[in-house]
């Protein structure tokens, strides 16, 4: 009996030197910046017996970027996210506004943006934020990926491996080098928003977007496609490969969405990013269409490109660039 008093009275004093040791760094520690929210829910019925639950909160996600100049730099994005969700009927709808602070303190207020969304992502590791909106039925979720230090938007697209968290298209990594990363992103006629197509080429139906960026958009090409009748285009497949063509292509890294071109590791100069093919397959109907397009000096080289027949490829320009 003495052992056993001894042990619980050596389990008290245990638990009374961390909680005094917790109290004492509460006490002394100081605060650089604070922020709350509410979060609500509510489930309402219309006159038609349609039951719609509507979810309003607010999150905080952070960003830390590390830099041989300054060290790291702390970003915060705070958002307030409401969304309704349609019990008895397919879809979902929602707005988004949220705030992006930098610094030791979180003191600088970077930027803003509010838009009808259904979800808001911060990246790990890269710094993008990524706002969807999600839809219904066979709609793809209309993605659009933002610098998070200016807040440009780089461009908008759809993610064709349906993943549950959605922080980027396709990227470009260069290791070891300055050089600022490359995204490689679609947008397809089921996207929910920004279906900025022009008018396709006499008999074809356009498909999808296609879309290059570094620091801004820098290419945006349409793909359209022969059509059979009854029919409407699809994306079935989506992916980047190494180009055999270009030397040392066989060290380039592919994982997912994410490729890293260890070809041209260290590299200072944009126009030595090349390697990697886009794949795309499409059908209209009339059998599946396999498309690649290769990257070479820092862009889509459309000289290069293999098109099947029945397929056309253009660069498109437009005042709405995303």
């Amino acid at each position: 009996m003495k052992t056993k008093k001894i042990v619980r009275t050596s389990k008290a004093l245990t638990l009374f030197i961390v909680l005094a040791a917790i109290a004492a760094l509460a006490s002394t520690s100081e605060l650089l910046y604070e922020s709350s929210g509410v979060s609500s829910f509510k489930l309402t019925q219309n006159p038609d017996g349609a039951r719609i639950a509507t979810k309003s909160s607010q999150d905080y996600e952070m960003y830390r970027k590390y830099t041989q100049q300054g060290g790291e730099e702390l970003f915060l994005v705070s958002s307030a996210k409401t969304v309704q969700e349609f019990l008895d009927a397919e879809g979902i709808a929602g707005s988004i506004s949220w705030s992006v602070r930098k610094g030791p303190r979180l003191e600088q207020v970077l930027w803003g943006k509010s838009e009808q969304a259904t979800e808001l992502n911060v990246h790990g590791s890269q710094p993008v934020i990524v706002s969807g909106l999600g839809g219904c039925c066979a709609e793809l979720t209309g993605y659009r990926l933002f610098d998070i230090e200016s807040g440009r938007l780089l461009m908008a697209f759809n993610d064709f491996a349906w993943r549950q968290k959605v922080v980027q298209p396709f990227s470009l990594e260069v290791p070891n080098s300055a050089l600022k990363f490359r995204y490689i992103g679609l947008i397809s006629q089921d996207s929910t928003r920004d279906r900025d197509f022009v008018d396709p080429e006499v008999g074809k139906s356009a498909v999808v977007l296609i879309k290059y960026a570094n620091e801004s958009l820098k290419q945006k090409l349409q793909v359209d496609i022969e059509v059979a009748d009854g029919f409407a285009p699809s994306v079935q497949e989506v992916k980047l490969e190494k180009d055999p063509s270009v030397p040392g292509s066989d060290k380039i890294e592919i994982q997912d969405d994410q490729v890293r071109l260890w070809n041209i590791d260290g590299a200072t100069s944009p126009t030595a990013i090349t390697g990697v093919l886009l794949k795309i397959v499409i059908d209209g109907g009339k059998g599946p269409k396999t498309l690649k397009i290769p990257v070479k000096n820092d862009q889509f080289d459309l000289a290069s490109a293999q098109v099947p027949e029945g397929v056309a490829v253009h660069p498109i320009v437009q005042l709405r660039t995303f």
